[in-house]
């Protein structure tokens, strides 16, 4: 049985946190990485038309999973002010023109759709207000995209979403209360979509009109490991609602924890997006068809 806090406990416990100068850390594992970007850009590992993206979870992925329920409240604002002024110190730190920031949704989704987990607020509508929030910290010179998630523990989701209706809806929500141009999302295609393919992917026969309005790039985790063909279905099905979209993994690289799937993941993105044909210099290597123009992320 959980006892609860006391009154006198949480008002210590709020004051040690106020006098605390908390940092995420964020902003030091940016720089340092960023340092290490830059000599593999001279060096001609990585092209110079390539950016470092910075990838940084909200509030609520780390408010809503790591506090006491007791505290939540008392924590979200010393967590948020510590959260901005690393994306303010990364973006002081690295030129503009280099830098990518990626904000990555992942208990959002769950409390958006009001399931699994329970958040520290009554409203979900405040799930839109403070993903606005850490956008309006974005300066308009870099470049912001959203990845859309449910979860990667153990390489499985809190959830499987039946359809991408539920990110349609956020992402026309968070567009209306935006400051700021969004340059791309990412969307995660899980395998569990492969018996209702159409039904998955129809809410984005709004949602890409949306998108090409706005110049924001849609990217779909459709790349799944060993599925080659499963790859190209998923991408045969997107096509027939969403008129432009790159592909991608699932949820990111991050998690993907053998050398095989690394490898059999680049294979399929190069098979499905004409890597492979537009390294060929017989008749000038350039992508003849819509798959081979597939952009990959």
């Amino acid at each position: 049985m959980k006892i609860p806090f006391s009154d006198q406990q949480l008002a210590e416990g709020r004051r040690e946190l106020e006098e605390m100068d908390l940092e995420t850390g964020y902003d030091e594992a940016a720089i340092e990485s960023y340092s290490i970007f830059k000599q593999l850009q001279s060096e001609g590992i990585i092209e110079q038309d390539v950016k470092f993206q910075v990838s940084l979870p909200t509030i609520a992925n780390v408010v809503g999973i790591l506090i006491e329920e007791d505290f939540r409240r008392i924590v979200e604002p010393i967590y948020e002010k510590a959260l901005f002024k690393s994306l303010q110190t990364i973006q002081d730190l690295i030129p503009h023109e280099d830098l990518a920031i990626q904000i990555d949704l992942g208990m959002d989704m769950a409390y958006w759709e009001e399931i699994v987990f329970e958040p520290w607020f009554s409203d979900k509508r405040y799930v839109v207000e403070y993903i606005v929030r850490m956008i309006s910290r974005v300066h308009e010179g870099v470049d912001l995209g959203i990845h859309y998630c449910y979860g990667d523990m153990e390489h499985k989701h809190f959830a499987q979403p039946a359809s991408l209706g539920p990110i349609t809806d956020l992402h026309q929500q968070i567009v209306k209360a935006s400051p700021r141009p969004i340059q791309w999302i990412h969307c995660p295609v899980p395998l569990s979509a492969m018996g209702n393919l159409d039904i998955f992917f129809k809410p984005l026969s709004t949602l890409s009109h949306r998108l090409i309005s706005d110049k924001t790039k849609l990217y779909l985790g459709l790349v799944h490991p060993h599925d080659l063909e499963g790859t190209q279905a998923r991408i045969a099905a997107a096509e027939r609602v969403a008129e432009e979209f790159g592909i991608a993994t699932e949820c990111g690289w991050g998690r993907i924890s053998h050398r095989e799937d690394t490898e059999s993941i680049m294979d399929i993105c190069r098979k499905v997006s004409g890597y492979s044909t537009m390294k060929s210099n017989e008749g000038g290597g350039e992508p003849q068809n819509r798959d081979e123009q597939r952009a990959v992320v």
